[in-house]
């Protein structure tokens, strides 16, 4: 891609990362209030099975009272793993829903179109993605701009901070 190709593609490229960025940190922000709620559900219940465990394991051999702990331990940590999937899984479907979106704006596919084409090259063959967006390839290389390729990048990029979303 030359500078001057570059430089005519920048302020689309900066206003979809822009408007994605904006996208994310609200999407982001509303999760976090989902994560807590989810957490305290699922912490409260995980106490409840602790607490039942520890009753239990008061009547029982040393022994016993060690493996319904375990237990107990391992309970909790599926319902928190679970919570935290749950959770991932809500921020992943708003992310997509929010490129969805935004790739039905008007114009929107011309401006995916042209950065394909901006990638790979005029003659690219550029098609339709599934769910939204598009897709080019030329020369054996391939650019997707598909609703759901940006979505999982756009969390991918996230990182660590998608982790704060189910931690105190």
């Amino acid at each position: 891609m030359t500078a001057r190709q570059q430089d005519a593609l920048a302020p689309v490229r900066a206003a979809l990362l822009t408007r994605a960025r904006a996208d994310a940190e609200r999407e982001l922000a509303a999760a976090r209030l989902d994560a807590d709620a989810t957490l305290a559900s699922a912490r409260a219940e995980a106490r409840t099975i602790l607490g039942k465990a520890a009753r239990a394991g008061r009547a029982d051999a040393v022994s016993s009272i060690a493996a319904e702990h375990e237990k107990a331990r391992r309970a909790a940590r599926r319902l928190e793993l679970n919570a935290q999937r749950e959770i991932y899984d809500e921020l992943h479907r708003r992310v997509t829903d929010a490129v969805a979106l935004a790739f039905a704006e008007p114009g929107r596919r011309d401006d995916l179109v042209s950065m394909i084409r901006a990638e790979l090259g005029a003659g690219a063959t550029v098609r339709d993605a599934a769910r939204g967006g598009a897709t080019g390839e030329a020369a054996g290389r391939v650019v997707d701009l598909g609703v759901e390729a940006v979505a999982d990048r756009a969390v991918d990029a996230l990182g660590d901070e998608v982790r704060a979303l189910w931690t105190p």
